[in-house]
């Protein structure tokens, strides 16, 4: 009987083929991005309801996309817009066009495939010709994706740094990886994060002198978030992305708008995907998944007093005013 590697193997490598036959425009594909555990693959998922789509999931995650760091790609790969970059350009153009289509197999290529199976599911990924594109690696690079791509939509779903947070401590999820194989998750540390603001030539010295001085792992995670979400509270707001609030969306009053901006109408499932779990939503979770309050405020009970104050300082540091103490954002100040 053939090991796990040799059927991955053969199972990639019908997947690309079967994706090399489609014609796959990119005027056509929608990319949605987030910072781990923000809900993106959830926000996948109500688009995926689109009739014709199907998705391509972590295409910069190099255990089922090796290429990507080999072109370049890291965990956290921030470019500026004008930046001159042909062998990225060339791989992301390849993905936006569904060239390049593994799948995310990671222990067992039969349970793994099939998880959330359903029969339309499967024949919407053989049939489909339109793609959506799901990334947790690409925020600090959407100003210059977005000069370089004309996709049908781009979203970056925004979600409580805490709940963010609290849900990276528990499931080890937070999107950093080792350089080389095997790149399972590692959470980052200080050296990363000023690694990464040393990238970055608009910060504020004092913010950096501040970051320095920042210890625990609640931190480093709140410093990545921020650094994720850089592109949304620290520059003029952009026609070329769409912001996604996540609590909007968990209380429906999102969902007409993310539609309308890219010209298809509602599906009926869409509405049952809204009260659905996304695959990656861990057990505990799925029990309160229908009830919105309590799934927006369960940080509350992961996190500590002091952890919650730790995380909201280093937030603040970064000069965004929109969260609190509060499991929903201050709206108000999201608007000005």
């Amino acid at each position: 009987m053939p090991n796990n590697n040799r059927i991955t193997g053969i199972i990639q490598d019908f997947n690309n083929q079967l994706f090399k036959n489609k014609k796959i425009e990119i005027k056509d594909t929608i990319l949605i991005v987030g910072s781990p555990r923000s809900g993106t693959t959830w926000l996948m998922e109500i688009f995926s309801a689109i009739p014709g789509y199907t998705y391509l999931f972590e295409p910069l995650n190099p255990i089922w996309y090796p290429e990507s760091f080999e072109v370049g790609f890291r965990s956290r790969t921030y470019l500026p817009s004008n930046f001159n970059w042909p062998a990225g350009e060339d791989y992301l153009k390849k993905i936006f066009e569904g060239k390049i289509a593994n799948l995310p197999i990671v222990d067992n290529p039969i349970s793994d495939i099939f998880q959330g199976f359903s029969v339309s599911n499967v024949l919407k990924h053989l049939f489909s010709n339109k793609l959506i594109v799901k990334s947790v690696n690409m925020n600090r690079m959407l100003p210059w994706i977005a000069q370089r791509f004309n996709l049908k939509g781009i979203f970056f779903i925004v979600r409580h740094p805490c709940a963010v947070i609290a849900s990276q401590l528990e499931t080890g999820l937070c999107g950093y990886r080792p350089s080389l194989p095997p790149y399972f998750d590692v959470f980052p540390t200080l050296e990363n994060i000023l690694d990464e603001v040393s990238e970055i030539d608009d910060l504020d010295r004092n913010l950096i002198n501040k970051l320095k001085t920042i210890e625990t792992r609640e931190e480093i995670l709140a410093a990545a978030w921020c650094l994720d979400n850089y592109n949304i509270f620290s520059r003029p707001k952009s026609n070329h992305w769409k912001l996604v609030i996540y609590e909007k969306l968990v209380k429906e009053r999102e969902i007409e708008n993310l539609f309308y901006d890219i010209g298809e109408k509602i599906p009926r499932s869409t509405f049952n995907r809204l009260k659905k779990p996304s695959l990656v939503t861990t057990k505990e979770s799925r029990k309160i998944v229908k009830k919105p309050d309590q799934q927006l405020s369960k940080w509350k009970e992961r996190l500590s007093e002091k952890q919650i104050d730790r995380i909201l300082k280093v937030v603040s540091d970064f000069d965004i005013d929109l969260y609190s103490k509060d499991f929903e954002p201050k709206y108000e100040n999201l608007r000005r």
